[in-house]
C-alpha cells in the first residue's frame, strides 16, 4: 500500500485509521441500532456534523444517526464580543450537558471552540483529518478581487478574533478592525449590505471592507469562490480547521466506533497547540497563534517501521499584545516514536525519526511522565482519549503534548509572562459574564452552584 503522504504538504497529511490505531476494532450493530449525535444548530455546525456521520455510515452501514440539534451561549449571545464575554466553553456547554444527561451518545465539535480543560467524565474520542487551519479574506462586493494590503486607509475588516486582530494590526496598521458576531450566513449578509443615510456613512459604503474567517469553514459550507486572499503566511488558531468527536469516558461502544476515524497526524499537532494554549492558561480573550507542521518518515517498501506515520512535529507559536505592537514568537521540534522496546521499563533510547535541523529541539529522552502516559491505557492528552490504540501511539501523544508545553515555557520566560498579565488584567475589568458562567469555569474553592437532575455540574480536569 502506498504511504498516505506521497504528494502532499505538511499539514495535509493524514493516517488511514487502521495505521493510526495500530489494531482493529470491531463493533457489534443491528439493524435497530441508534446513535443520537449532538450538534449545534448553525448551517456550519450542522454541515460538520454530517461530515463525521457520512464517514461512520461508511463504515457502520447498518447503524441509523439521528442529529439532536442544540443551542449553546455562543449562539444566543450575539450582541457582545466572544472575549468579553466571561466563559471559555461558549459553545460547548450546552451539548456537554446534553452527553452527561445521556441525551445524546457523542456530539461534534470545532476543536478550536473546544477548551483546553475538560470538564470530569467526558473526553474527545477521535480528532479526524484536518482541513485547512488558515484564515481568509472574504471581500464586500466592492472590493472583489483585492487583498488586505490593498485596501484604503480606514477600512473596516470584521472578525470576532482578538488574535486575528493582534496578527493582522502588526501587518496592516493602517486596516480598521472591529467585532463582528453571527454565523456563517449572519456575517456574510453584514458584509454584503451597505450603510444607510441615517448611519453617518457615505450612501452605499459597505458596513465592512472585508471579514477575516476560517477557510475551513468557508469551504465546508460551499462558499470557496467568496475567498479573495489566503492568509497562509500567519498563524492561525489552536485547533481550527479540526473536527473532533466528545463523548462518555468509559462508554466503549461509543469509543470504539468514534477510533474508526481517528486521524493520528491531526491529532499530534493539535495536542502540542492545544498543550501549549493549556500551559499559557489561554482562550478567547488571549491572542496565542500557532502553525504546526507534521514530516512524514518510512519509504513504501523498506524495512523501516513507521511507514506513512509522522515522524517528527514542529510547533510555531506566537503570544501577542491585544493591539499586536508586542510579540514573544518562537519555534520548537520533537522527533516522534516510531517503535516501543519490549522491555519498556528499562526506557532505552527509541527509535525516533530525524529531527528537523532548522528548529530547535526536545531532547530525546523520554521522561518519567511520557513513559507513564504510554503505559496507562486511560491516559488523555489535552481531553484527547482513543481507545483502543497501542502504547506507542500513546507515547506520541504524550510526545507532542510535552513538546507544546516546553516551547509554552520558552515563551512565558522571554518575556510572555508580561503580556499574558496585562491581558489577563483587561480581560477581568471588561468581561460580562453570563448567568450560564458559574457552571463551567476555572476550579474554584467557593462552593459550586446548585444544580439539578436536568443540569448536572460540569466539573473540569486538566489532563
Amino acid at each position: 500500500m502506498a504511504a498516505p503522504f506521497a504528494g502532499r504538504e505538511p499539514m495535509d497529511v493524514h493516517l488511514d485509521s487502521a495505521s493510526a490505531l495500530c489494531g482493529s476494532v470491531a463493533m457489534a450493530s443491528t439493524p435497530k441500532s441508534v446513535i443520537r449525535v449532538g450538534s449545534r444548530k448553525s448551517q456550519l455546525a450542522l454541515r460538520q456534523t454530517n461530515i463525521i456521520i457520512d464517514r461512520l455510515r461508511a463504515i457502520y452501514p447498518m447503524i441509523e444517526f439521528e442529529v439532536v440539534k442544540i443551542s449553546t451561549i455562543g449562539d444566543e449571545i450575539l450582541d457582545i464580543p466572544l472575549s468579553k464575554i466571561g466563559d471559555k466553553s461558549l459553545f460547548t456547554k450546552e451539548l456537554q450537558l446534553a452527553l452527561l444527561n445521556r441525551k445524546v451518545d457523542f456530539v461534534v465539535h470545532s476543536l478550536k471552540d473546544v477548551p483546553t480543560t475538560m470538564p470530569s467524565g467526558l473526553v474527545l474520542g477521535c480528532v479526524v483529518t484536518r482541513a485547512s487551519p488558515f484564515d481568509v479574506v472574504l471581500m464586500s462586493p466592492i472590493n472583489r478581487g483585492k487583498k488586505l494590503s490593498q485596501l484604503p486607509p480606514e477600512s473596516v475588516i470584521g472578525t470576532s478574533s482578538l488574535r486575528r486582530t493582534a496578527v493582522l494590526k502588526r501587518k496592516f496598521p493602517h486596516l480598521n478592525f472591529t467585532s463582528v458576531r453571527g454565523n456563517l450566513s449572519t456575517r456574510l449578509g453584514k458584509l454584503d449590505s451597505f450603510a444607510s443615510q441615517s448611519s453617518g456613512m457615505p450612501f452605499n459604503s459597505p458596513k465592512y471592507d472585508a471579514l477575516i474567517l476560517a477557510e475551513a469553514g468557508i469551504v465546508r459550507v460551499g462558499w470557496k469562490s467568496r475567498i479573495d486572499e489566503r492568509l497562509d503566511h500567519c498563524r492561525y488558531a489552536v485547533g481550527q480547521g479540526a473536527l473532533a468527536c466528545e463523548c462518555r469516558a468509559g462508554d466503549e461502544r461509543i469509543q470504539s466506533l468514534l477510533a474508526r476515524i481517528h486521524d493520528e497526524a491531526a491529532t499530534l499537532a493539535c495536542i502540542a497547540e492545544r498543550a501549549f494554549m493549556n500551559r499559557l492558561e489561554g482562550g478567547c480573550s488571549t491572542p496565542i497563534a500557532v502553525r504546526s507542521r507534521l514530516s512524514p518518515g518510512g519509504v513504501a517498501g523498506t524495512r523501516g517501521d513507521g511507514v506513512g506515520r509522522p515522524r517528527h512535529l514542529v510547533l510555531d507559536a506566537a503570544v501577542l499584545s491585544l493591539n499586536g505592537d508586542r510579540c514573544v514568537e518562537g519555534k520548537l521540534a520533537t522527533r516522534l516514536p516510531i517503535a516501543l522496546p519490549s522491555d519498556f521499563a528499562k526506557r532505552p533510547k527509541l527509535r525516533l525519526g530525524p529531527t528537523p535541523s532548522t528548529s530547535p529541539a526536545l531532547d530525546d529522552e523520554i521522561s518519567e511522565f511520557e513513559e507513564a502516559s504510554a503505559e496507562d491505557d486511560k491516559s488523555v492528552f489535552l481531553g484527547v482519549h482513543v481507545a483502543p490504540i497501542c502504547r506507542v501511539a500513546r507515547l506520541r501523544m504524550a510526545r507532542a503534548r510535552r513538546l507544546g508545553e516546553e516551547l509554552a515555557d520558552r515563551l512565558y520566560a522571554a518575556g510572555a509572562a508580561e503580556i499574558l498579565t496585562e491581558i489577563k488584567l483587561a480581560a477581568a475589568s471588561t468581561c460580562q459574564p453570563t448567568k450560564f458562567s458559574a457552571v463551567v469555569g476555572s476550579p474554584s474553592k467557593e462552593a459550586p452552584p446548585e444544580t439539578t437532575d436536568d443540569s448536572p455540574l460540569l466539573v473540569l480536569s486538566s489532563q
